[in-house]
């Protein structure tokens, strides 16, 4: 019973300086974010925060790790589908909405370029693992610039979900977003 307070408190505690972490990068650049200021306003003594972290960068590394392990996690449990990826769409965007405290910072500013390409990386490598053999069959020669061109988009249209404060619900964006991976402008110009 005791290693699972233990373990509870842990969680509370990390929890709570991703939290205080995230409200500061909005105003501040990590650079410029002390250890105190953090522990203060996580309501946490100095000591407390060194038994988690070494420094504020450590803290921003296990929490990129462990979105990075979550997002993994995600990939390999729901593949795209060629049928319908509103599924796979919309369980990214989840993702994304669970984690929006982080998602604001990282898809805003290029806080961590490393940290977007591996999730970019990591995206790529299931899409293009799960289509290999379609693509081959089509003979799509030019599917790396059509996949860059969709994530782009896609990019895009989280920033302005996380700037509309999540106005849509994470289903109706997965349908909007396959309907313009699959019509692409027909919809609009006819």
């Amino acid at each position: 019973m005791n290693e699972k307070t233990v373990d509870r408190r842990v969680r509370k505690t990390r929890s709570q300086l991703r939290k205080c972490l995230s409200i500061l990068l909005e105003t501040k650049k990590i650079q410029n974010i002390t250890v105190k200021e953090l522990a203060q306003m996580a309501d946490i003594n100095r000591g407390t925060f060194y038994l988690h972290y070494k420094d504020v960068y450590d803290l921003m590394e296990h929490i990129q790790s462990d979105l990075l392990k979550e997002f993994e996690d995600i990939l390999t449990k729901i593949a795209p589908d060629t049928d319908n990826l509103v599924p796979f769409i919309e369980a990214l965007f989840v993702f994304i909405y669970d984690n929006k405290d982080m998602a604001k910072i990282f898809l805003h500013d290029d806080l961590d370029a490393n940290f977007s390409n591996e999730l970019r990386n990591k995206l790529q490598t299931c899409v293009f693992n799960k289509y290999k053999a379609f693509i081959k069959q089509k003979n799509m020669p030019y599917f790396e610039l059509y996949y860059d061109f969709i994530l782009s988009g896609t990019l895009g249209l989280l920033v302005r979900w996380i700037d509309s404060e999540f106005e849509m619900s994470t289903h109706d964006l997965a349908v909007l977003t396959q309907s313009f991976i699959r019509n692409g402008l027909t919809n609009i110009i006819e």
